[in-house]
């Protein structure tokens, strides 16, 4: 089963409005989550997804109750390089947890790194590769690949983001870095039961601009590109079935 998560539930509206066989479970006491299936491949869809802590124990679960093979992050972003711009398609490359501080120089842990596991959590070449493709094959937009700085704070203004930019570089990074608020603990559980994970995020803003309703239209516009993409890339890894022999192996 491939598992698809939103902040909200506009994030996850497009996949709603293709999905068949649809029925709806409740998970954990709290959570909805639709199930049905995209081009014959097992789907399912939960939203309101905020923080990582939510979405590590979420995905955790899931995972295992449902056995999800593939997990994709989608939803909003804000980019704080400026070789990213708003409405822009960000596909992740890394993912950092950018609220932890566990620093020591002794054991060579650094700033966004949760200790006895990488800094930066790299998100699987092939997964990335179908669903660029994907883009390619179904759209006309363009799209980027991008670090991601994923933290539960929600940025509003860049000196709450000054700790993460020094000598040019932001954690490592020179270039492509947006912030989310919960693709790191996709990511973590992701690690742990070695399942492969992508955020596909729209840029909103920019980390200093405003928060409006104009620049939130004009994100969700695009929503249905990346609907687009990863049903195509559904379909793909339906008809392929690599990635369902790959879980557990990475």
């Amino acid at each position: 089963m491939i598992m698809i998560i939103g902040s909200q539930h506009d994030d996850i509206l497009y996949f709603e409005s293709v999905m068949s066989n649809k029925r709806e479970e409740v998970v954990l006491d709290k959570y909805k989550v639709t199930i049905g299936t995209i081009f014959n491949q097992s789907v399912i869809l939960v939203d309101q997804v905020k923080t990582n802590y939510v979405s590590s124990v979420l995905t955790l679960y899931l995972i295992e109750k449902y056995y999800v093979f593939l997990v994709f992050v989608v939803g909003r972003c804000i980019a704080f390089t400026h070789d990213i711009k708003p409405t822009d398609i960000v596909i992740s490359k890394y993912v950092m947890a950018g609220d932890v501080d566990q620093v020591n120089e002794e054991e060579n842990i650094k700033m966004c790194q949760i200790p006895g596991f990488e800094q930066a959590f790299a998100c699987q070449d092939d997964v990335i590769g179908y669903v660029s493709n994907a883009f390619e094959k179904r759209t006309y937009v363009t799209y980027k690949t991008a670090n991601y700085i994923s933290t539960s704070v929600d940025y509003h203004r860049i000196e709450q983001a000054a700790h993460f930019h020094e000598c040019e570089h932001t954690m490592g990074f020179n270039e492509k870095v947006v912030f989310d608020c919960n693709s790191a603990g996709v990511a973590l559980s992701c690690h742990l039961l070695k399942v492969p994970f992508l955020s596909i995020k729209v840029v909103e803003r920019y980390l200093d601009a405003p928060n409006d309703i104009e620049t939130y239209i004009k994100s969700i516009n695009q929503y249905i590109n990346v609907g687009r993409a990863l049903v195509t890339c559904i379909g793909d890894i339906g008809n392929t079935e690599v990635i369902t022999e790959e879980r557990g192996r990475y």
